[in-house]
């Protein structure tokens, strides 16, 4: 028993270390200074101004972003039909199965495409959901 403690204690000791330091690492800054600096008494160091690199016209997550929130919103009414009994519970399950599948689909997409919903896959996705909330007014 004494080992099996001495090894937990061990491991959780090594992975806490490993992952402070990779958090660590993750937040160190290098400065630089400009040779225009005054302030700065070293050494001179020339600092090249990089391009700023070109955003898309689209923000990538808004369409995704809308997809959820329609989500949840019809999540939110298949919970209040079914706690005021409008709506049986094996038909809200599959109400929820429906919205899960739907969420599945959009953030599979959005991860293939780095974030972003492509508008046909938007249109289907808002057609989906349309077709959902005709079943829960349907169902209950």
């Amino acid at each position: 028993m004494r080992s099996t403690f001495k090894t937990i204690v061990f491991t959780s000791l090594a992975l806490s270390l490993a992952t402070g330091g990779a958090f660590a690492a993750g937040l160190h800054e290098s400065h630089q200074y400009a040779s225009d600096d005054h302030d700065y008494a070293g050494p001179q160091m020339s600092v090249q101004a990089v391009p700023a690199q070109a955003k898309p016209a689209m923000v990538p997550k808004a369409h995704l972003d809308r997809v959820l929130a329609s989500l949840r919103s019809a999540e939110r009414n298949i919970r209040q039909e079914e706690t005021m009994h409008r709506l049986s519970a094996s038909a809200a399950r599959k109400l929820e199965g429906e919205a899960s599948g739907i969420r599945h689909r959009a953030v599979s997409v959005a991860s293939a495409h780095k974030g972003a919903i492509p508008n046909a896959t938007f249109q289907s996705l808002k057609s989906d959901i349309r077709k959902l909330d005709r079943n829960i007014v349907r169902m209950s």
